[in-house]
């Protein structure tokens, strides 16, 4: 976000998971139209460009929202510039996590299998005194 300036309604858009990770990370770059119309650019520098859905339906939403306020002078941050650099690093494949996951719920369900068929509980309390047998006085 650095990179990219204030948050204005001219410049915001609705991307899926996987949209929105290939244009943070890898090299994709992309330039919005008044009227909403996206065109991306990939790092080879082939160009998309794709229209709001609501452009069919509600015409009246695609226009011109006004020019987005000048920013304030801000320090810059100290980031590596290149976004690419910035990637998240994966700990374990998505095979592991599966099978961790998959692991993780067999064993919670092998527990709750187990407690429902184990056997009652029995009677903590002692059956015999360890004082004499004399009955209280009343």
């Amino acid at each position: 976000y650095a990179d990219g300036g204030p948050t204005h309604a001219s410049n915001l858009k609705c991307y899926c998971r996987a949209h929105h990770l290939v244009k943070t990370f890898w090299g994709w770059q992309e330039k919005q139209l008044p009227d909403a119309t996206l065109i991306l650019t990939s790092p080879a520098g082939r160009s998309y460009v794709t229209t709001p859905g609501s452009a069919l339906l509600f015409p009246s939403l695609c226009r011109d929202v006004g020019a987005i306020p000048a920013a304030e002078a801000d320090v810059a941050p100290d980031y590596c510039g290149d976004r690419t650099a910035m990637m998240p690093k994966r700990h374990r494949t998505r095979a592991q996590n599966r099978a961790a996951r998959v692991a993780t719920e067999r064993r919670h369900n092998r527990d709750a299998r187990l407690a429902r068929t184990a056997p009652p509980a029995s009677n903590t309390w002692p059956t015999t005194h360890a004082f004499d047998e004399d009955p209280p006085p009343f």
